[in-house]
């Protein structure tokens, strides 16, 4: 499960424009030293706000196998070290760092974006800013999912284990554990979209162009200037980091 504090007062829209505009940001630098200092930042608001979820050593596990992948695989770049037939190269640590760093970062965004938003909320304010609600619907759903296919994912796992499946966690343990998760998994999911289709279906979504809101939640000032000032944050890193660039400090 992911759980968090909640930032108060702040539109789900405002935070979802911050989450954009990071996330462009982080998908278009290119400087180890900047990207670095860019996920400990993120890091540091995630553990601020305790945006934790029970995936957070896997993702940490995968950003390490991106890493070592690079450096076993790419040999671009001046070579630094040679053991036996495994040669570093500075291309391989470089592109390690800059994909394991963009994808630990986008992971953590939407941890703390999804762990400080309601779904209910999100929801509303797109509808109350003017997108089609039909649309407006389908990542407030997409958010009530996850948590519900993390314990379904628990339960499946649990069931394998009494049925004397092994979980090691070895890449066999883990190859077999997919094998046998993915199927079961697969049909939990299929069931549960179906009976929504047929909830909403009985219950006429779609019907009519617009939609009430029980609670409204319309952008204010304060929020188009808080997404205002992320944009111009995001853009003021990015040129500072093409006019700056520190990447010659850290690798030689």
């Amino acid at each position: 499960m992911i759980e968090s504090k909640r930032i108060p007062g702040l539109n789900p829209v405002a935070k979802l424009l911050l989450l954009i505009s990071f996330s462009v940001l982080v998908l278009l630098m290119g400087d180890v030293v900047y990207i670095l200092l860019v996920v400990a930042a993120i890091l540091a608001l995630k553990h601020v706000l305790r945006a934790r979820s029970v995936l957070s050593k896997t993702v940490f596990g995968f950003s390490i196998a991106i890493f070592l992948t690079q450096i076993l695989f790419n040999h671009s770049g001046d070579e630094l070290a040679r053991l036996g037939p495994l040669v570093v190269n500075v291309g391989g640590i470089t592109a390690g760092i800059l994909i394991a760093a963009k994808f630990l970062s986008l992971i953590s965004m939407s941890w703390i974006f999804i762990a400080t938003t309601r779904a209910a909320d999100l929801s509303a304010a797109l509808t109350s800013s003017g997108f089609p609600y039909r649309y407006a619907f389908l990542p407030a759903l997409s958010m009530r999912f996850v948590p519900v296919f993390q314990l379904e994912y628990s339960v499946v796992r649990d069931s394998q284990a009494v049925r004397g499946l092994r979980l090691e966690r070895s890449l066999r343990g883990i190859i077999r554990s997919v094998r046998y998760t993915m199927t079961p998994m697969l049909f939990l999911a299929m069931s549960k979209v179906n009976n929504l289709a047929s909830s909403m279906t009985g219950r006429g979504f779609g019907a009519h162009p617009t939609r009430t809101l029980l609670r409204p939640m319309r952008p204010s000032a304060k929020d188009a200037a808080v997404a205002a000032v992320g944009v111009l944050v995001a853009c003021a890193v990015l040129i500072l980091e093409r006019a700056l660039p520190l990447e010659g400090s850290l690798l030689p």
